[in-house]
């Protein structure tokens, strides 16, 4: 671990036992909390993916199930599936559920609602993704099973296991749509089973969490877990400053 990312990591959990003894929000202040939270991350991982719907526009589908003028069919199921997979997480960390490869391919299937006959099965199909070539197809069943049956090392903090294990799932590229958004909430579940908070890519996060999956592809020869895990901790620390600050 660098010097850099001990100094976030330290950071992190120096917040994280503020909050633990900070008094609970009040009900209608955590629920206001969650709500926001919600549309963020649904509006900001979709864009990540080329989503054309506003935040605004995704409140007002999902509040008022109305459809968009404008938008295409695509761009709506996307939210409504982003929410679907969303709200199937948080049955995973209030059950305290392991993530293995079933539960996967469940939020992926509950995720690409508008690709029924893929959902939730891995892609048969090779494929390159900005030069980047991932695992073969034929291999992938296997590496899934490797990284979800794997163990966290012991001497390694959370948080960069769970970077580490974003990491691998992003590289492997299980299935043929919806990577990116179904890892993303997969490293929500692992951050809140730990008791740290939900944290969202934002729009303008998305250079630097690109720059960070690419530096793990190894095309320089060097494959880096580092940048991934540095951009963790400071999504904390930004989630965590909003959570003490209400």
């Amino acid at each position: 671990m660098s010097d850099e990312l001990d100094v976030l990591i330290r950071e992190v959990d120096k917040k994280k036992a503020e909050l633990g003894i900070k008094p609970p929000l009040a009900p209608d202040a955590e629920e206001a909390y969650k709500e926001r939270f919600l549309f963020e991350s649904i509006y900001h991982s979709n864009a990540i993916d080329g989503n054309r719907l506003t935040l605004e526009e995704v409140k007002q589908l999902l509040t008022q199930n109305e459809v968009i003028p404008g938008k295409t069919l695509s761009d709506h199921l996307s939210i409504v599936g982003y929410r679907d997979a969303t709200l199937q997480a948080q049955r995973y960390i209030r059950d305290k559920t392991r993530i293995t490869e079933h539960e996967i391919k469940k939020l992926h299937y509950k995720l690409l609602i508008d690709q029924q006959a893929v959902s939730g099965e891995y892609r048969d199909y090779n494929l390159m993704i900005h030069g980047h070539r991932p695992t073969s197809y034929e291999k992938v069943p296997y590496k899934m099973v490797q990284i979800t049956e794997a163990r966290p090392s012991e001497d390694k903090h959370p948080i960069e296991s769970i970077a580490f294990f974003h990491l691998r799932l992003e590289k492997i590229h299980p299935f043929g749509d919806g990577n990116g958004r179904v890892g993303r909430i997969i490293l929500n579940v692992m951050l809140e089973q730990l008791g740290y908070p939900a944290v969202i890519v934002t729009l303008d996060d998305k250079q630097r969490y690109y720059a960070a999956l690419s530096a793990y592809d190894g095309l320089n020869g060097n494959p880096d877990v580092e940048p991934m895990q540095l951009l963790l901790a400071e999504l904390l620390i930004r989630q965590l400053d909003e959570l003490l600050a209400l």
